[in-house]
C-alpha cells in the first residue's frame, strides 16, 4: 500500500509482478503454506525497505527451502566402536574396550 502512496502509475507494474508471484506460490504450495511464506517475505521486504519482484521471489524460494529442511523428529543412533567418530564416548560414559568392537556392518541407521 505504501508503494501506491508515493507513485501510483510508477509502481503499478511492480505490484502486478508481486501478485503474479503470489499466485504462482499459492497454486504450487497451497493456500495455507503460501500465506505464511508470503507474509514473511513481505515483512522482510518492509524491514529492509527493498521492494523488488526478483527479491520477493528469492525470499519465497528461501522460505520454501527452509520449510523442507525442518525434520526435528529424526534421531541418529550411533554404534559404539565407529572409528569415523571423533568423540565416541561422552563425559559421563567413557568408551569401554570390550563393547567398542566394531560390528560387521559399519553403516549407521537413521530412525524416524
Amino acid at each position: 500500500m505504501e508503494l501506491f502512496d508515493a507513485d501510483i502509475y510508477g509502481h503499478l507494474r511492480r505490484c502486478q509482478g508481486f501478485v503474479r508471484s503470489c499466485t504462482k506460490e499459492i497454486n504450487s504450495a497451497g493456500h495455507e503454506a503460501a500465506r505464511v511464506r508470503i507474509a514473511s517475505a513481505i515483512a522482510t521486504m518492509r524491514l529492509y525497505n527493498k521492494y523488488r519482484v526478483p527479491y520477493f521471489q528469492a525470499l519465497l524460494a528461501q522460505a520454501r527451502k527452509q520449510a523442507v529442511r525442518t525434520d526435528s523428529g529424526r534421531e541418529i543412533q550411533r554404534r559404539p566402536g565407529n572409528p569415523m567418530l571423533r568423540y565416541a564416548g561422552s563425559a559421563n560414559r567413557p568408551i569401554d574396550d570390550a563393547t567398542s568392537a566394531p560390528p560387521a556392518s559399519t553403516q549407521e541407521k537413521l530412525q524416524s
